[in-house]
């Protein structure tokens, strides 16, 4: 597992402890969070093989809601992005041509 720091600016000490999810398979979508929240990261634990492979991120609960970043799965990398608000929730697709990858994504 890749380990290094996630920027956290300007949080309360129950959003600094943060959550996470790890996927580890292409998803069409999942919800991570419903409701306002903070990403905090996203860790690429295992790279994604052979393509293009992508996480998709979005503010809301669906891939209607407004796209708040597209991040590569490759190669093994931590994605400090100190952190970002969403607002309706947080929904995540994950796409690989042959393997995604393994990704946790940390939020609160």
């Amino acid at each position: 597992m890749v380990q290094g720091p996630i920027g956290i600016r300007d949080q309360s000490p129950e959003d600094v402890a943060g959550k996470f999810l790890t996927f580890s398979a292409n998803t069409a979508g999942t919800q991570v969070k419903t409701g306002a929240g903070f990403l905090l990261g996203i860790n690429v634990n295992t790279a994604g093989t052979g393509g293009v492979n992508v996480i998709t991120l979005y503010d809301g609960t669906s891939t209607a809601g407004p796209l708040i970043g597209i991040f590569p799965t490759t190669p093994v990398s931590v994605v400090d992005v100190n952190p970002v608000a969403f607002t309706t929730g947080l929904f995540v697709v994950l796409t690989g041509t042959t393997t995604s990858g393994n990704i946790t994504i940390i939020y609160s």
